[in-house]
Formats: C-alpha cells, structure tokens, sequence
C-alpha cells in the first residue's frame, strides 16, 4: 500500500452512541470484520484493543480508515487519503 491509499474499514468515521457506563473493545489491529469494533483477530498480531469505559452519554466518532493518529478516534486524516488519485 502508498502513502494516501484507503485501507481501512470504510472511507469516513463511525459514528457511534454511547452511554455512561458503556465498555467498548475497539481493534487497533486493523484485522476485525466489526470495525471499528474488537472481534478477536488480534491474537494473530501483537496487537490488544484498545478497551474504553465511558463515564457520560455521548456520540464519538471513531476512526474508519484505520490510519488516525488518535485512534480509536477519528482526527480526520480519512480527507487526506485517496488524494494521489
């Protein structure tokens, strides 16, 4: 893959609801067929989810393209991608 390739899950964040008290696994492998979420493919790589507990009612958006420097959270760098086309 070159620089400014999309690879990831989709082309654009997943936005998700999430309530107080809400624990999500969300893969940093890249391997998943749930993105953004952890299904366990990890243990092929060295690799763990990142694991969140969330303390208030809230929408986030996670990273799609798998290529975020926040991830699990988007920081937009899915609008940079595809670009060299």
């Amino acid at each position: 893959m070159s620089d400014g390739e999309i690879s990831g899950w989709q082309e654009e964040p997943f936005v998700v609801e999430v309530k107080a008290g809400d624990i999500k696994a969300f893969c940093m492998c890249g391997l998943s067929k749930n993105g953004p979420f952890c299904d366990g493919s990890h243990v092929t790589t060295d690799k763990m989810p990142e694991v969140i507990k969330f303390e208030e009612n809230q929408t986030i958006y996670a990273c799609g393209c798998q290529q975020s420097g926040n991830r699990p959270y988007c920081d937009g760098t899915h609008m940079t991608l595809g670009e060299d086309k």
